[in-house]
């Protein structure tokens, strides 16, 4: 059986995760570790300090795709989905 896997591709080298639970956990620290506070990060992604407050506290476990592709690219984050070979 093939699975998916979620590749999040940083300045280092590109993780890879298989449940999308990895995936918005490596979004959470990313908010944690960026150098601006909320409400910056929440400017940048035209949404509110409240819905990133809630995304990094753990409160809203699945980020809608119309806030979640802004903050990735605000945090320097690129999204590939591919299939993982088989072997």
């Amino acid at each position: 059986m093939k699975s998916n896997v979620i590749k999040l591709a940083t300045s280092r080298r590109p993780k890879s995760y298989t449940t999308p639970e990895a995936l918005i956990e490596e979004v959470r620290r990313g908010i944690f570790g960026d150098k601006f506070g909320y409400k910056d990060i929440a400017d940048r992604c035209k949404v509110s300090t409240t819905t990133i407050h809630n995304l990094a506290s753990g409160k809203t476990r699945w980020p809608r795709p119309t806030t979640l592709f802004p903050l990735l690219q605000t945090l320097g984050l690129e999204l590939r989905i591919v299939k993982k070979d088989p072997k």
